[in-house]
């Protein structure tokens, strides 16, 4: 008998709507497409996904690569998203000052 993480066997119909129920509650959304206010999934994207988007980043957008990624020390990443990040930042103000001068 096949049995999930938390060891109720996958069989038990029990089981199944308490597993889903769950599965709603961790990832509502992907369930859940009432709509609401913009602004308040704004405000709270960065403060759930912090830690997330930087493996995003490091992983490229690639969910293959998380487990390789998710390996590697951790000053070596911080490292890597600081430069990534300075460097951003500095060809976005050569290109504001670029179109400051065309203007």
């Amino acid at each position: 008998m096949v049995r999930c993480h938390n060891g109720y066997p996958l069989r038990s119909d029990v089981f199944f709507s308490t597993y889903l129920n769950g599965l709603v509650q961790r990832y509502p959304e992907l369930y859940d497409q009432s709509g609401g206010d913009s602004s308040q999934y704004q405000a709270n994207f960065g403060r759930k996904w912090k830690a997330y988007t930087s493996i995003y980043e490091l992983a490229d957008g690639d969910v293959e690569k998380i487990d390789r990624i998710v390996q590697q020390p951790l000053e070596k990443c911080l490292l890597f998203l600081s430069y990534r990040a300075d460097k951003s930042l500095l060809e976005s103000l050569v290109h504001k000052e670029a179109m400051k001068r065309v203007s």
